[in-house]
């Protein structure tokens, strides 16, 4: 297989003509669930973990000396825009094996377009199987919380409109983000957990008590906390209230630092339970739709945040050193805590037996060394 060392992302075919090889990952700190721990190996085998602890691979077994570093489960974006081939073209870089590529508002031709681009990728390319499904980040929202989204596009809730929608995704859509304060929501977040596909509270100026309203009735996630939200305030802690309070709540946050502060983090991280945290980029860097870089993010011509400029290495660096959360913590939220919110937590999100080989190898700078996909080496930097 070709190997990604800065230049364009492996082909179709290249991938193809070879089978995962059998890999064996060794003097690493590998980082489980619920510790991270030295002096063993890692035995993949046809793109699954197949053993962990004293290994004894055969002899056509490549084995990778981690050197010391640490050995975690690839990172889960579960929200992030743009093209999936350009998305994986750069994340993969820095640690990142799936991704749920998020729609924004937009046309219905355009919302079209983009959900074919999604599934012919999903279909046909070596690396489909790291789009996990796509996330619509409306069209039902609140214009007053639209933040870089398109006031156009914006809709009323209706049934009709949504059972289309759904039928349209083909069953690729996964995380909805809809405003539970406009008329007619929690007809469209029924229809939601119906069909299986997580109602996310988000771009909302809910209350308080309309936010709960909205959890009863079966939103589970809460779409980039404290963004396009209304603001607490002294008598009503409002949306933001509510996602933090209830227990079945899972919360995705932009781990940037400028999205949200760490005050807020830290309150985020104090209320929350561990296995409801769930750290996303909401990147915009293989979108890019008029929107230049500035001061970390990537702002609109009126300095509207766009979206930013984040890797998920990134987060976890920012989560552990600016919020003191423990690597492996931070970790989780970034694997197996999207894994768990999607469904396929027996499968990725964590380095176990009968696992995708899905693995990252980084220092203790952060930066990242190697990325493993389903047991098929995808990025090795030069030096390593």
């Amino acid at each position: 297989m070709e190997l990604r060392r800065n230049r364009p992302y492996p082909t179709l075919s290249t991938m193809n003509r070879q089978s995962p090889a059998q890999l064996c990952i060794k003097n690493g700190q590998v980082i489980l669930k619920d510790a991270i721990v030295k002096g063993v190996s890692i035995l993949i085998d046809n793109g699954k973990i197949k053993n962990i602890g004293k290994a004894s691979p055969s002899g056509n077994t490549k084995t990778i000396d981690a050197k010391g570093l640490f050995v975690s489960p690839g990172f889960i974006d579960s929200h992030i825009h743009g093209n999936p081939a350009k998305i994986l073209e750069h994340e993969i870089r820095y640690g990142t094996t799936s991704i749920v590529p998020a729609i924004s508002c937009s046309s219905s031709e355009n919302t079209v377009r983009s959900v074919n681009l999604i599934r012919r990728f999903k279909e046909a390319d070596a690396l489909g199987s790291s789009v996990l499904g796509l996330r619509l980040e409306g069209p039902y929202i609140n214009k007053e919380r639209a933040g870089a989204q398109n006031k156009r596009f914006i809709k009323t809730p209706s049934g009709a409109n949504l059972h289309a929608i759904i039928k349209k995704c083909g069953g690729l859509l996964k995380i909805m983000t809809i405003a539970p304060e406009l008329y007619g929501a929690h007809e469209l977040i029924r229809i939601l957990c119906d069909n299986k596909i997580i109602a996310s509270i988000g771009h909302s100026d809910a209350n308080y008590r309309e936010g709960i309203e909205a959890i009863d009735v079966g939103a589970t996630h809460a779409t980039h906390l404290f963004n396009g939200m209304r603001r607490m305030a002294d008598n009503d802690v409002g949306v933001v209230g509510a996602c933090l309070v209830d227990k079945r709540v899972a919360v995705e946050i932009i781990f940037d630092l400028i999205h949200v502060k760490t005050t807020l983090l830290s309150l985020a991280l104090t209320m929350k339970k561990k296995e409801k945290i769930i750290l996303i980029t909401d990147s915009v860097r293989a979108e890019q739709y008029g929107c230049k870089p500035k001061g970390g993010v990537y702002r609109l011509k009126d300095g509207t945040i766009a979206g930013s400029c984040l890797t998920m290495i990134k987060a976890i660096k920012n989560a552990v050193q600016s919020c003191g959360v423990e690597l492996k913590d931070a970790v989780a939220f970034a694997a197996i805590n999207p894994a768990r919110l999607l469904g396929i937590d027996a499968v990725k999100g964590s380095i176990a037996p009968g696992k995708d080989a899905d693995i990252t190898i980084f220092d203790k700078d952060f930066d990242v060394k190697m990325t493993i996909v389903r047991g098929r080496i995808a990025y090795l930097k030069r030096g390593f």
